[in-house]
């Protein structure tokens, strides 16, 4: 059987992440996207990073790894003109970038920022109902990676301004782009979230929580023939709280 294996964020999870597709017991015939966010706050993100490049995974680009192009960007102009790097990476990111290697890299800066398949379209964060992914401008592709809340107009709304009034994007998208299937946003430690026409799969591995895998037999139907498969992460690897001011 034919599968499309999804992955929610895995964080430098690396452990996890390989008994996940052991438990599967992956085929040729499968096909394995990845949501995005390989990298950052669990331990093993450079090696999880080469582990999915080495065996072919689709990878769609999350914020994360979309930082990581951008300052590498930056760092190659620098050298070429000396213009100043203008981001600034702690120390932590710094000793990710300096151990991504030259086919790591082109792997990131080769990913795509969705992915479609048949009715199913994988993005990172999420979309509105105004983006027509046949002909989305730069900006609204960045938006698919960091997407959370709308304001009464369904316009995007930076972090940390929300307000009471705030709709989650997932809650009031229409289907127009197909089901989507996207993480970003860790809802509960243990189930994943079910809307309408999206799903979201990130349930907080590198805080403890499960790395989840969804397993769809069906990608021209509605989502009526779907599995989940899910590991407890063998530690709390970061604390959530601390997500706001790093994203």
């Amino acid at each position: 059987m034919n599968r499309v294996i999804i992955y929610g964020d895995i964080h430098g999870c690396f452990d996890e992440f390989k008994m996940l597709r052991d438990e599967l017991q992956i085929t040729p015939k499968d096909t394995e996207i990845l949501v995005g966010d390989l990298l950052d706050r669990g331990p093993y993100s450079n090696e999880v990073l080469t582990y999915a490049r080495k065996n072919n995974l689709q990878l769609v680009l999350g914020n994360h790894e979309y930082k990581y192009i951008r300052y590498h960007k930056h760092h190659l102009a620098e050298e070429q003109t000396g213009r100043k790097n203008p981001m600034h990476f702690n120390e932590d990111k710094l000793t990710i970038y300096n151990n991504i290697t030259d086919a790591d890299m082109r792997y990131l800066m080769n990913a795509p920022f969705f992915l479609k398949i048949d009715n199913v379209t994988v993005v990172h964060a999420g979309i509105t109902n105004r983006i027509d992914l046949d002909n989305p401008s730069k900006k609204e592709l960045e938006l698919l990676t960091r997407i959370r809340k709308l304001d009464s107009e369904e316009k995007p709304l930076p972090l940390g301004q929300e307000s009471f009034h705030s709709q989650y994007w997932a809650d009031c998208y229409d289907g127009n782009q197909g089901i989507i299937v996207y993480g970003h946003e860790v809802h509960n430690l243990d189930k994943i979230k079910i809307n309408r026409h999206a799903f979201g799969i990130d349930t907080g591995c590198v805080y403890g929580g499960k790395l989840t895998a969804l397993i769809i037999y069906d990608t021209k139907e509605p989502m009526y023939s779907y599995d989940i498969l899910q590991v407890q992460a063998f530690e709390k690897y970061a604390n959530s709280k601390d997500v706001a001011r790093n994203n």
